[in-house]
Formats: C-alpha cells, sequence, structure tokens
C-alpha cells in the first residue's frame, strides 16, 4: 500500500525524479495529459519543476513503483486522494495569473518535448522556492513585457502580436 507525503520536502523530491525521468519513461509522461493537478516550486537553478499530484503526493515516489502500481484497483495511485490529503500544503494559483502563465509556459515546454499537450484544466499548486533559489532573467524580462503590454490601446497591442506572431514563425 502506497503512503502519502509526509512532508513538503517529499513532495519536492518527488517532483525533482518525476521532472528528471519523465522523458525516459514513455508510459509515465503520456499519462501527464490526463493530470489535472499539478504541483510546482522554483528550483535553486532558477526554473520551475512541477510533477502532477498522483506522483508527486506519495511519499518516496519512484518511477518504478508509479508505473507499477498506476493500474492497480487496490492500493494503486490515486489523484483525487492526493489532491485532498495535499490540499492546503501549498498555494494554489489563480488561473490568469502571471504565475499561472509562468507555469503553465514550463509545463507547455516541458511536456512538448514528447509530443504532449496539457490538460485544458490544468490547475497548479505552488511550495516555497528552494534557498537561493534565482528566477530566470528571461522570465523576468518576458513578464515586463507583459506588464508593458496591458498599457497598450488594442490597435497597438494588435500590432504588438501580429510582430510577435512573426517573430514565432507563425
Amino acid at each position: 500500500m502506497l503512503e502519502f507525503a509526509t512532508s513538503v520536502a517529499s513532495v519536492k523530491r518527488n517532483i525533482d525524479t518525476y521532472w528528471l525521468h519523465a522523458h525516459d519513461h514513455p508510459d509515465l509522461i503520456k499519462d501527464a495529459v490526463k493530470a489535472k493537478q499539478w504541483k510546482g516550486y522554483l528550483h535553486c537553478e532558477g526554473r520551475w519543476r512541477l510533477g502532477p499530484s498522483r506522483f508527486v503526493g506519495y511519499e518516496g515516489m519512484t518511477v518504478t513503483k508509479y508505473l507499477s502500481r498506476k493500474g492497480a484497483k487496490a492500493g494503486g495511485v490515486n489523484g483525487t486522494e492526493t489532491e485532498a490529503h495535499l490540499r492546503g500544503w501549498g498555494t494554489a494559483v489563480s488561473i490568469g495569473s502571471a504565475p499561472y502563465h509562468q507555469l503553465l509556459d514550463a509545463l507547455t515546454d516541458f511536456l512538448a518535448r514528447s509530443d504532449v499537450r496539457v490538460n485544458k484544466a490544468a490547475a497548479f499548486t505552488l511550495f516555497e522556492p528552494e534557498e537561493n533559489a534565482e528566477r530566470d532573467p528571461l522570465d523576468l524580462e518576458v513578464e515586463a513585457l507583459v506588464t508593458l503590454s496591458e498599457r497598450l490601446p488594442p490597435a497597438y497591442l494588435a500590432k504588438l502580436q501580429r510582430r510577435l506572431a512573426a517573430l514565432a514563425g507563425g
């Protein structure tokens, strides 16, 4: 029987395990499309790391343990149970907020490496960043551009969107 995570540190270790090994296991990464609840934190390298609740919410989760238990009717992994257990452990991220978009971008980029898409119902919970965590300087620049863009009149915002689309090759 799997035991629930006993600390935020345990959840962060599980997030690291998921983030570092998910792409090596096609059966694990393809489950990400079903994941709605994601837990994350700002790693000391200045980048977001995320993991699905049903993976990170159990004590000492490993890829092998997850894959062997994911289809089990009794004693298997269950995102509803881990969500109930982890409720209140972190800070829920409001949909549409700047942190929400940062996390969504990080997760989209991460999953795109394996041609997997983020579930449209994805929600995020954040844990405190690691000590000495520094924000990625390019993330800070993107945030500054978004803040400036919010001040533009609609015609100029449309012009900016066209220019950005051209830069992106779209």
